[in-house]
């Protein structure tokens, strides 16, 4: 799920559903014979315009306050035991889609954790990509740091593989340390953590 924008797709989702709904609902609009009806029928259609566009708009605003929330999380470890309420980071709507998810599996409890923290990690990661190049250095360098410490934990979850975790982790040291030889220690320090040396590298290559 590397690069791919959960709020994004949530909505996309909800748009179809909702157009779905509304085009195979007993009160969808039907072409009527008299000039009356077809008044009746404008005026439904811009109420029900007017509504989905408010529904829409809501959704939209829960999403930015759960993008915006999850720099609340800089500095805190990942969820461990059961997560019985919504974090902020996570919309009511996607809250719901976890959960639904989570509940088709046998340790649903342990699932709806894991997807927690996944679409946590995804959060990071975006809100990381949308501050390169932006002149907020230290905010940047927080998530990166963040980022850093949880991408083994992706691997565990096999999330991501050994490479994609590596150049991932790569892009993040570049961004927070610009002396190369200090960089080079580092990457192998984090290359460690998800269980790759550089001597291991070197036989592979």
């Amino acid at each position: 799920m590397s690069g791919l924008k959960w709020s994004g797709l949530l909505l996309v989702a909800l748009v179809a559903g909702a157009a779905s709904f509304w085009w195979l609902s007993p009160g969808s609009p039907e072409v009527k014979g008299s000039p009356t009806d077809e008044v009746a029928v404008t005026d439904g259609d811009t109420a029900q315009t007017q509504q989905d566009s408010e529904q829409y708009r809501q959704l939209a605003e829960q999403q930015e306050q759960a993008a915006r929330a999850v720099e609340g999380q800089l500095g805190e470890p990942e969820f461990e035991g059961p997560v019985s309420e919504r974090p902020d980071f996570v919309s009511p709507i996607e809250w719901r889609v976890l959960k639904s998810v989570a509940a088709g599996k046998a340790d649903s409890d342990r699932e709806l954790t894991r997807l927690v923290n996944r679409i946590r990690f995804a959060k990071l990661r975006e809100h990381w990509d949308e501050l390169r190049g932006s002149g907020q250095t230290d905010q940047r360098h927080a998530i990166a740091r963040q980022l850093l410490e949880d991408i083994p934990n992706r691997v565990d979850q096999r999330e991501m593989d050994v490479s994609q975790a590596q150049q991932l982790q790569q892009q993040l040291l570049a961004d927070l340390i610009s002396d190369p030889e200090r960089r080079r220690q580092r990457a192998a320090e984090e290359a460690r953590r998800i269980g790759i040396t550089f001597e291991m590298q070197a036989s592979r290559s």
